[in-house]
C-alpha cells in the first residue's frame, strides 16, 4: 500500500512539472485524464490484492485439510502433516469344497471317526463330510496411524468355521513404533509363530497352512489372541517374541493360559532375481489353562488336533485327545526361497510335552510341510522383511474387457503330521504312556488367479489319507460309537476346494 502510495504522488508530481508551462485549459484536461488513469491503477492493484488474499487462504485451508487417496483400491484417509492417518481394510473368501469319500456304512461296521469324545458331532461327520460353501473370512475394520509413533487396528471377524456365531474381534491392538527398529504391541491378534503362519492369509499359496503350521499357531498364537509383543526388522533380518493369554473368543476357564511365542529369521542371500530365508521359531506354553480346580485329571490340558487342510467342513481326522501337561514346547525351522518367478518353503515342527504325572514317559510328535510354487505368467513372489514371508505376485497386465490375463500361478504341497505316541499295534490296546493321534498325509495341487491386487481365485485338489487308530473302547462313547479298540478308525478320500477372495 505504502508502493502504491508513494508512486502515485511521484506521477502528480512529474505530471505537474510537465505541464507547468501549458495553458489552463489544458492542464485541466490532462489533469482530468491523469486521475482516471490513477482511479483505474488502483482498481486494478485492489483486484490484484484481493485474489492474492483469496489464493493465501486457499492455500492455508488445502495444508489444514486431510487428504484422501486410493492405494490399491484401499480407501485411506490422511492427515495435512501425514502424521495420522485411518484407512479402511477388508478381507472376503468364500470356499467351496467337496469331498469325495467312500459311502457313509452304520456306525457299528464303518469305524471312521474324528475327534476324541463321547456325542461328538464328529463321530457321524468323519463317515460323511459335509460339501457346500461358505465364508471362511469375511473381515472388516480399519487401520492406521495416530501421531506417527503410534499404530492401531480394529478388524472384525463376520465369517466362521462352518457354523453361524456372532460376530468376533480378530484383531484390536494398538503398538509403538517409537524405539526404531523395535515395535511394541498391546492387544489381541496374531502372533507370527512360523513362517507359513507370518504370510498373511490373503497371501498364502494355498486355500489352508499346511497341518504342521496350523497346529503350531493353534498352541498360543492364532487370531484373537490377547498378549503383548516386541517385534523389529531391518534390510535382512526380523525377529518377535510375545507373551500370550487367551483369545477373545475362548471359553471362560478359572486360570488362562500363559505361553511366549518367539521367531527370528533373516535372509542369507538377496538379490533382484533371488532371495534365501533361513528361521526358526518357538512356542512355549509356561502353564496350560486351568480347566477344572475340582478335578485332578486333566486339569492342565493341552491338545493337538487339526482338520485335513480345509475348512468348509470343521471335522478333525486326527487329535491327541486331552493330554495332561506341566508344559509344552513346540520348536520349528524354516527354509524358503526364490528364483525370479520359482519359489519353494519348508518348515518342520518338534511338539513336545511335559506331562504332570511323572509315571508316564512324556509324549513327543512331529510334522514338516514343503512346497513348490511357479508364477506361469512370469511375475514374482515379493518378499517382505517386515514379515519375513512371501506376498502375492501382482499382474504384468490385469485382467479387463479392454484385454489382459492377470498373473497365473501353479503350486504344489506335501505335508506330513505324526500325532502318534507309542501307539501299540492294530487291535490291540494303546501302551500305558502311548498316543493314538493319527498320522496325516496329504499331497495338494493349486492353481492361483490373480486378476488384479484386490481379486483372486484358488482351485485346490487335495488327497488326504489318514492312518490311526482307535485308542479305547469308550473313546468316542459307548459302542457302537467307539469302534473295537485298536480298530483302523482313518481313512482315504479327495476334496475338491474353490475360493473367491477380494481384498484391499
Amino acid at each position: 500500500m505504502q508502493l502504491r502510495h508513494s508512486a502515485a504522488v511521484a506521477c502528480v508530481v512529474v505530471c505537474a512539472n510537465a505541464h507547468a508551462d501549458a495553458p489552463l485549459e489544458e492542464v485541466a484536461i490532462q489533469d482530468n485524464s491523469i486521475i482516471a488513469e490513477l482511479k483505474a491503477m488502483r482498481e486494478r492493484v485492489d483486484a490484484l490484492e484481493k485474489k492474492l488474499k483469496t489464493l493465501e487462504g486457499d492455500k492455508l485451508i488445502e495444508q489444514d485439510s486431510p487428504r484422501v487417496s486410493m492405494a490399491y483400491n484401499r480407501p485411506t484417509i490422511t492427515s495435512a502433516d501425514g502424521r495420522s492417518s485411518l484407512a479402511v481394510r477388508t478381507v472376503v473368501q468364500a470356499d467351496s469344497a467337496h469331498y469325495s469319500q467312500d459311502e457313509p456304512g452304520a456306525l457299528a461296521t464303518d469305524f471312521r471317526r474324528g475327534s476324541v469324545g463321547a456325542g461328538s458331532r464328529e463321530n457321524a461327520a468323519a463317515r460323511d463330510l459335509s460339501d457346500g460353501t461358505y465364508f471362511r473370512r469375511a473381515r472388516m475394520g480399519f487401520e492406521g496411524a495416530i501421531n506417527r509413533d503410534f499404530n492401531y487396528r480394529f478388524l472384525l471377524e463376520l465369517g466362521g468355521s462352518g457354523t453361524e456365531g456372532p460376530t468376533r474381534i480378530n484383531d484390536a491392538w494398538i503398538n509403538y513404533t517409537g524405539f526404531a527398529p523395535f515395535t511394541i504391541r498391546a492387544g489381541a491378534g496374531a502372533v507370527p509363530a512360523n513362517l507359513d503362519d507370518g504370510t498373511p492369509v490373503e497371501d498364502s499359496l494355498f486355500i489352508e497352512r499346511a497341518t504342521g503350521a496350523d497346529i503350531d499357531r493353534s498352541l498360543a498364537g492364532a487370531d484373537g489372541r490377547t498378549g503383548i509383543m516386541v517385534s523389529g526388522s531391518g534390510t535382512r533380518w526380523m525377529g518377535s517374541l510375545a507373551f500370550t493369554g487367551r483369545t477373545v473368543n475362548d471359553a471362560e476357564v478359572l486360570d488362562s493360559q500363559r505361553a511366549l511365542v518367539g521367531r527370528v529369521a533373516g535372509l542369507l542371500f538377496t538379490d533382484v532375481d533371488y532371495n534365501l530365508h533361513v528361521g526358526a521359531n518357538e512356542t512355549y506354553i509356561l502353564r496350560p489353562a486351568d480347566n477344572n480346580a475340582d478335578s485332578s485329571v486333566n486339569r492342565y490340558a493341552v491338545r493337538l488336533r487339526a482338520q485335513p487342510e480345509l475348512r468348509v467342513d470343521s471335522t478333525r481326522l486326527i487329535d491327541t485327545g486331552q493330554i495332561d501337561a506341566d508344559h509344552l514346547t513346540a520348536t520349528g525351522l524354516e527354509l524358503a526361497g526364490n528364483y525370479r518367478n520359482f519359489m519353494f518353503q519348508a518348515e518342520q515342527f518338534w511338539y513336545d510335552v511335559t506331562r504332570r504325572a511323572g509315571q508316564l514317559s512324556d509324549p513327543e510328535f512331529g510334522a514338516w510341510y514343503a512346497q513348490l510354487g511357479w508364477v506361469m505368467t512370469g511375475e514374482s513372489r515379493r518378499y517382505s522383511m517386515t514379515n519375513a514371508a512371501y506376498q502375492n505376485p501382482r499382474p504384468y497386465v490385469n485382467f479387463s474387457s479392454q484385454g489382459g490375463f492377470g498373473a497365473w500361478e501353479l503350486a504344489l504341497r506335501y505335508s506330513h503330521t505324526d500325532l502318534d505316541y507309542h501307539e501299540g499295534e492294530l487291535g490291540l490296546p494303546t501302551p500305558a504312556d502311548g498316543i493314538r493321534g493319527g498320522v496325516q498325509d496329504i499331497w495338494t495341487l493349486g492353481l492361483n488367479w490373480y486378476l488384479n491386487p484386490n481379486f483372486r481365485i484358488t482351485a485346490n485338489w487335495l488327497q488326504v489319507n489318514v492312518d490311526r487308530l482307535n485308542p479305547s473302547p469308550t473313546a468316542f462313547g459307548a459302542a457302537p460309537a467307539s469302534p473295537p479298540v485298536g480298530a483302523k478308525i482313518g481313512q482315504d478320500f479327495d476334496i475338491y476346494a474353490l475360493r473367491t477372495q477380494f481384498t484391499f
